[in-house]
């Protein structure tokens, strides 16, 4: 009986979360358009060809839009590299001249989508050469491309490489 009883709180549980996956708000609804059209709109870089231009000293802007916390705990390394958080890019730009419109600026953020909405400002502020790297620095790491932080340069390793336990 106590099985039977698990079993239902198991189904009840499940489907209460699968439930609660399918409700998507209409911010989150509008959120996800405006990135698809942000990266519809931008040109997209894959780590493989980022790698290609840092290796061939081409020259171009890499700009970082995370927050600073995120930027700290490891970044990808350029000649020319830059920080400025998504939410501040259009004022430092316009205001401040952070960048140039005639730069080549590659906009990189966690996953994709704040490089995108970056990506798309520049954009529409009259920057030419603008990408975004695709997977953001996820896909970098995923790609086994190395990030720096202040302990130096390295590479990710799969968690199971590290020979800690998961227990």
């Amino acid at each position: 009986m106590k099985f039977v009883k698990g079993l239902l709180v198991v189904a009840l549980a499940t489907t209460l979360l699968q439930g609660a996956e399918k409700k998507v708000s209409p911010v989150m609804k509008a959120w996800k358009a405006q990135v698809k059209e942000a990266k519809a709109s931008v040109t997209t870089i894959t780590p493989k060809e980022l790698m290609s231009w840092n290796k061939s000293n081409k020259k171009f802007v890499l700009l970082d839009v995370r927050e600073p916390a995120e930027v700290e705990a490891g970044r990808i390394e350029a000649e020319t590299f830059k920080k400025i958080p998504r939410g501040l890019v259009d004022v430092l730009v316009a205001k401040a001249g952070a960048l140039k419109p005639d730069q080549v600026v590659v906009v990189y953020c966690k996953k994709g989508a704040r490089g995108a909405l970056a990506g798309k400002t520049l954009k529409s502020l009259g920057f030419k050469n603008v990408y975004n790297l695709k997977g953001g620095i996820l896909g970098w790491i995923k790609a086994e491309m190395p990030i720096v932080n202040s302990l130096g340069t390295f590479k990710s390793v799969p968690y199971k490489l590290t020979g800690v336990s998961e227990d």
